[in-house]
């Protein structure tokens, strides 16, 4: 495979005895339903419906109406790093009417550049060393609290959001804090509805408009203080210094507004998907019980124990993209337009991609030398929008993931059952974590 990741089962249509390309065939797949609707039991299970059809069609085929399809590794990560190119993010649009120069999704590609320009990811990886302390003390506090009370998804929400937070803006305190919250718990709200009214008869959406109208007030407002009070010559401490220091020429590179909108993305981020991912991970180590082998040190067998549980359980189990040119898979012509569905969970679980069998919760297949195929692990995606909080994500999780060493999480008999959305989040999700080695 190409360093790009083009794989050869991507490539140009053949040539007939004439010279001239022979047409490639249509994604096959089940008899399209009315208004372009995927099967039936999509909306109760995607993956397993996914599942289904792959086996049924094969690794490209057709789900509804301009829905395609893609399960091989090497096809999803060539859609993946080709986003902003070949392929770009699904995104809803809003009435024009509704639409407000505060919103998030009006400054994505400012976002982007951001990403570049202020070399992000190795800030998160620097900065996340450097609050580790700061994350395991909030983490004890959480775990500590639940062997009291039992913890909920918003409590684990609030957790990594209190251990990782400052990693984006070191002062999110105060009314900041309280404005932040009020409109990412009401975006998530929209975001898990499984039916949308129209903006204009939704009193939710309306109330989601206001309130990250006030949040990103708010930001702009603490932005503006922070460029006011910031001396160049300091190291930068968190996100917010990074994209303040960033120039073009001898210009600031952002401006306040820039600014609020790249940090309120990946606040946004931290608390439903990193947050989600704590849950998953209290879920998992209820369940399975993850006892540490005898002879694994505790920093990689813990890295292993969230490997797995991004692995089984990803708080991010489905994406799309939408193609803007012509591609072909394994034979199989996709247009311009047409947008191709992703499903990590469907790859992860995938025995033709790994070593050992995908179905079983196994933190120890980590350890060896070669665990799957390549491209078989997207658990934070790939290419240009690969989750910016890879680093903080994987520090906070692997600190939680210690410090249950010690201790034993009970909850409900069984796995929760998963809800589907956006974030892919438990169901019904509540657990004790007690003092007590953890379950073997």
């Amino acid at each position: 495979m190409d360093p790009d990741g083009r794989g050869t089962e991507k490539r140009t249509p053949p040539t007939g005895p004439d010279g001239r390309r022979e047409p490639a065939t249509r994604p096959p797949g089940p008899v399209p339903r009315p208004l372009g609707l995927p099967p039936a039991d999509f909306d109760r299970d995607p993956v397993a419906c996914l599942a289904r059809l792959r086996d049924e069609y094969g690794d490209v085929c057709s789900i509804a109406s301009g829905r395609v399809l893609l399960a091989r590794p090497e096809w999803m990560h060539w859609a993946l790093a080709r986003s902003n190119g070949a392929a770009r993010a699904d995104q809803f649009e809003e009435p024009p009417q509704f639409r407000r120069p505060d919103l998030i999704r009006d400054h994505v590609e400012t976002w982007m550049a951001a990403r570049r320009t202020a070399q992000w990811h190795r800030l998160g990886r620097d900065v996340a060393e450097r609050t580790a302390p700061v994350m395991r003390r909030s983490l004890l506090s959480f775990m500590d609290a639940a062997g009291d009370s039992p913890a909920g998804l918003a409590d684990c929400q609030l957790a990594v959001l209190d251990a990782a937070g400052g990693v984006f803006v070191r002062d999110l305190e105060g009314p900041l804090r309280s404005a932040f919250l009020a409109a990412a718990v009401l975006l998530q709200r929209e975001s898990m509805a499984s039916f949308a009214l129209p903006y204009r008869f939704s009193p939710r959406a309306r109330r989601r408009l206001r309130a990250n109208t006030v949040w990103i007030e708010a930001l702009v407002a603490h932005v503006g203080a922070r460029r006011a009070a910031r001396d160049a010559a300091e190291p930068p401490s968190d996100l917010l210094d990074l994209l303040l220091d960033a120039r073009d020429d001898d210009r600031p590179a952002f401006s306040d507004l820039e600014v609020a909108q790249a940090l309120s993305i990946n606040l946004g981020n931290v608390y439903t998907v990193g947050g989600t991912g704590l849950a998953w991970l209290l879920a998992a180590c209820g369940e399975h019980g993850v006892a540490r082998p005898e002879g694994v040190g505790a920093e990689d067998w813990a890295r292993a124990v969230v490997k797995e549980t991004l692995r089984l359980y990803p708080a991010v189990a489905l994406t799309s993209r939408t193609l803007t040119e012509d591609a072909e898979f394994g034979g199989v012509a996709v247009p311009a337009g047409d947008s191709v569905v992703l499903s990590s969970l469907l790859l992860h679980t995938d025995p033709r991609w790994w070593r050992e069998d995908p179905g079983r919760f196994d933190p120890a297949r980590w350890l060896a030398e070669e665990v799957h195929d390549a491209h078989a692990y997207l658990p934070y995606g790939a290419g240009p929008r690969i989750c910016t909080g890879v680093h903080v994500s994987n520090a906070v999780l692997e600190s939680a993931a210690g410090l249950l060493a010690d201790r034993a999480v009970t909850g409900r008999s069984g796995l929760p059952g998963r809800r589907w959305g956006a974030i892919t989040q438990p169901r019904r999700f509540r657990v004790r974590i007690g003092r007590g080695a953890a379950a073997g």
